[in-house]
């Protein structure tokens, strides 16, 4: 097996150009997407940086460096944050061309009429930013580039294929996040393997690329097996590296010959344990024994409502309560522990069908769960809905970034929204321990929100971490640091919401 080099840059026939990506780091999982377009840029000759919000003052980067260009990468949450940064910017350095990529302007292309940034990538962003560059360096237009949308091109704007295989994407440049930020001393890192989604989650935005890329190709693509094991073994070696999170949406639909393949050569070359999701309708025996051989640690099986109704109609996931359970405890046969999601807040739900949430992650025996709060996120089925009928008024500037954080939507009174919010983290505490849902469920979720009860919910969630889901080799003294830190993004995310 070779070890490729991950980036063998050309040199550019043109001016080398300086770009910044800006980043605000939420957690501890390197935005892929982020590293990639990195790549591409150095592939060209160019020079890249990073600024991390939380911990430098992005201004006086810039005063330093004089970027070229400053590049986001965005969900809707955090984009708030990105933006009013960019109006600083563009008044203190107006030459400096500033653009986002990422889900919010993909699914929200309006920003780029409502705000200060020179233009927006849609979609896929490798060859776009390519092309974007190179037009930039040599002085000619942008708004000819596929992809990319400024406030000058809307009527001629037109999306470019998706790349069809991912084997020529240079490996990302991890070193980027790794090397600039504490990400790099953690030993639990992310990778991807695939694009695209075939489900129609109307929580998800999938349906809506799908629309995007109509006749582009084709949606689910999935790198070789050589390549993500080159791209594993080089973060292993300059890296610390113990535990991988592969972060598909879902990592394989069947025991095929790529999962084969897979599970001989990572267990050869990397054998560490590892995380994945899927769908408990699509998990079989033949894939989790294909799994537990790579060295599968724990796998991620959203629930996302127990009610079965609200789950089929309302959410376009069917499965039974009874797959759901099947795959859960085949995850048990086999020594795999299991992780799963159940959203709370979904337009019109009650407190009941909350609760319906707990029971079934109990009934599955999964070892930990998430109860994150609904959000309307622009592009997805549901958050149109959610508009249409009077429950959301878009306001993106207001969106939370935690998924804890009280429902945006107005059919639920404060009482309820209250609940809503202790459910969020007291409903992951009873999973963890069965043996507390009857004070939680009866008592603790009424009483006002605290502080309290997402200290316990951390305390909660690094034991159960530690000890069941991801396998890292901390110390107890970098256990303490993770736990600090984790409470104190909680916390300024609170802050900067109401900011």
């Amino acid at each position: 097996m070779r070890l490729s080099r991950p980036l063998k840059y050309k040199k550019s026939e043109t001016n080398t150009m300086k770009i910044l990506f800006i980043f605000k780091s939420e957690n501890f999982l390197a935005p892929v997407g982020l590293c990639t377009i990195s790549a591409v840029g150095l592939r060209e000759g160019h020079k890249t940086y990073l600024c991390e919000m939380n911990s430098q003052d992005p201004l006086e980067y810039i005063a330093k460096l004089r970027p070229d260009v400053v590049a986001y990468s965005s969900s809707t949450g955090e984009a708030k944050y990105y933006l009013r940064l960019n109006r600083l910017i563009k008044e203190k350095f107006p030459d400096v061309f500033t653009i986002m990529g990422g889900p919010h302007p993909t699914f929200f292309p309006q920003v780029i009429f409502e705000d200060s940034l020179d233009a927006i990538c849609i979609g896929e962003g490798e060859s776009a930013f390519v092309d974007l560059l190179y037009a930039l360096n040599k002085k000619e237009p942008i708004d000819v580039i596929p992809n990319i949308l400024t406030k000058n091109n809307k009527e001629n704007f037109i999306i470019r294929n998706l790349v069809e295989n991912l084997d020529t994407l240079p490996l990302p440049d991890y070193a980027l996040l790794y090397d600039n930020t504490p990400m790099g001393r953690y030993p639990l890192k992310s990778f991807i393997v695939s694009r695209g989604c075939s489900y129609d989650c109307t929580y998800c935005f999938n349906a809506s690329w799908r629309k995007l890329y109509a006749g582009k190709g084709k949606l689910v693509r999935r790198h070789s097996v050589d390549y993500i094991i080159d791209d594993i073994r080089y973060v292993k070696n300059k890296w610390p590296l113990s535990f991988i999170k592969f972060y598909d949406d879902i990592f394989t639909y069947s025991a095929d010959d790529w999962l084969e393949e897979f599970s001989k050569k990572y267990k050869n070359y990397i054998d560490l344990p590892f995380f994945i999701l899927t769908r408990a309708d699509l998990l079989t025996e033949d894939i989790v024994k294909l799994l537990k051989y790579a060295g599968c640690r724990t796998i991620s099986m959203s629930i996302e409502a127990g009610n079965a109704g609200i789950r089929d109609r309302m959410l376009k996931r069917h499965m039974s309560d009874e797959q759901i359970i099947k795959a859960h405890r085949l995850c048990e046969k086999y020594s795999i522990h299991t992780f799963t999601n159940c959203i709370v807040g979904l337009p019109g739900a009650s407190i009941k069908n909350e609760l319906e949430s707990v029971n079934l992650a109990i009934k599955a025996k999964a070892d930990w769960a998430e109860f994150p709060i609904f959000h309307p996120y622009p592009g997805t089925e549901l958050g149109q809905q959610s508009i249409a009928l009077g429950f959301y008024k878009p306001d993106f500037e207001k969106m939370h970034t935690s998924y804890m954080y009280s429902s945006p939507l107005s059919c639920f009174i404060r009482k309820e929204k209250n609940i809503q919010m202790n459910l969020s983290v007291l409903g992951a505490v009873a999973i963890a321990f069965p043996g507390l849902k009857g004070l939680i469920v009866r008592f603790l979720i009424y009483m006002p929100h605290s502080p309290v009860f997402t200290l316990i919910y951390y305390l909660t969630k690094t034991h159960i971490f530690r000890k069941k889901i991801y396998i890292t080799k901390t110390t107890f003294f970098n256990w303490l640091r993770i736990l600090e830190r984790s409470l104190r993004q909680e916390w300024r995310r609170h802050e900067f919401s109401e900011a």
